[in-house]
């Protein structure tokens, strides 16, 4: 039945060039059926709260069942473009990353706006620790994606019922000893999905960006050759003494063009191509410089002549770029996405050169045990320098 409802679905979307299109004037659209507590189809009466229902995880996805229902008000806004297919709802327990395979959600889920979710059947997961709630993992997936979107409009219909509109959340404001309790609390923690304001928060004078010099081939953890991190090392043994570890990025994060002019600078030269303990060399180098023959051909091809950085060019797309921050002794990553609006827009020169403090309001969330922001409106809405 769910094959017959896409391919009538892809059918219904095909329109040939000749058909004839009709007009019957001016057509008002169909009202929008808004849910109440007595009008959801099936609702038992009673909700689980967002806390209850990420204490339901125990490592690995998780299929709800029964008749589990959730309800928050919405928080996030994807209007900037650094939020992609996915809407974080909130209750008074704590938030959750609802993952509706749209893009424009804001145009359908208002700021504020009361969301009913029907979980039974929905898979509650983690991204790196962060709580999400999808679908079954796809059998493209590998073990870094716990959940798949619900992109079937059918299937969202099913599970996702909007409510009256209400008045946007005001964020709460939020010190280092509750991020370092929530980072202790790990999944569960109760900031996670949040919206919330940290004040007082100094640059750290350090980015965070993984790049993939050929983004169409393999570029997971266990494809090391076709990575590039762009990153401070862990072992101070290793750390170049007086190296900016900005890498000369002072914008939120690089568009396609921004990116090009990025590795062209110069600035770059000295990243290595690896992951983890496997690293190769300065993208300077070529993949038949660093390869066997047979990982050369089967991974680059005839690109394998070129250096990393002519392949970076290439095969540029926008990329995202997280900035650290420091509150106190506790680092929060601000990740931003290359297809952000605001993607190349500079930091506040007070920022970059120390001399200010901001104030970040954002979704905060759980990234490989470190807290990290993600900004739903502009730099200048979203980050206040003092």
């Amino acid at each position: 039945m769910f094959a017959a409802t896409v391919a009538l679905a892809s059918c219904q979307s095909l329109k040939e060039e000749w058909d004839p299109v009709l007009t019957f004037g001016e057509i008002e659209p169909a009202p929008l059926t808004l849910y109440t507590e007595s009008t959801l189809p099936g609702f038992s009466g009673h909700f689980t709260t967002i806390k209850q229902l990420k204490s339901k995880y125990k490592g690995g996805g998780v299929e709800v069942s029964g008749n589990t229902w959730i309800k928050g008000q919405v928080t996030s806004d994807d209007r900037s473009g650094n939020l992609y297919r996915e809407l974080y709802i909130q209750d008074e327990t704590g938030g959750i990353d609802v993952k509706i395979g749209k893009s424009s959600l804001y145009s359908d889920y208002k700021l504020g706006q009361w969301i009913y979710v029907y979980c039974d059947g929905l898979t509650l997961g983690a991204y790196n620790g962060m709580p999400q709630l999808g679908l079954e993992a796809d059998n493209t997936s590998t073990n870094e994606y716990e959940t798949s979107y619900i992109d079937l409009q059918a299937i969202i219909d099913q599970h996702i019922f909007r409510g009256a509109y209400g008045t946007p959340l005001t964020p709460a404001v939020v010190g280092e000893a509750e991020i370092k309790a929530a980072l202790s609390a790990g999944y569960t923690g109760e900031l996670w999905g949040k919206l919330v304001t940290v004040k007082g928060l100094k640059y750290g004078d350090e980015i965070f960006a993984l790049l993939y010099p050929n983004s169409n081939l393999a570029h997971k953890s266990g494809n090391p050759e076709n990575r590039v991190f762009l990153s401070t090392p862990q072992n101070e043994r290793d750390r170049i003494p007086g190296f900016d570890y900005t890498w000369g990025i002072d914008t939120w994060a690089m568009s396609k063009a921004l990116y090009i002019d990025y590795i062209r600078s110069g600035n770059w030269d000295t990243a290595e191509v690896g992951s983890g303990s496997t690293r190769y060399g300065p993208i300077t180098g070529r993949p038949k410089d660093y390869l066997p023959p047979g990982i050369t051909l089967q991974s680059f091809g005839t690109d394998a002549d070129l250096t990393y950085k002519e392949i970076m060019v290439k095969y540029a797309t926008a990329n995202y770029v997280s900035h650290y921050f420091t509150l106190g002794g506790t680092s929060i990553q601000v990740r931003t996405s290359g297809y952000a609006k605001f993607s190349d827009e500079k930091l506040d020169a007070r920022i970059l050169d120390g001399s200010a403090t901001v104030d970040i309001t954002g979704i905060l969330s759980i990234y490989s045990g470190a807290a990290q922001f993600t900004l739903v409106d502009e730099p200048s809405v979203s980050v206040q320098v003092n």
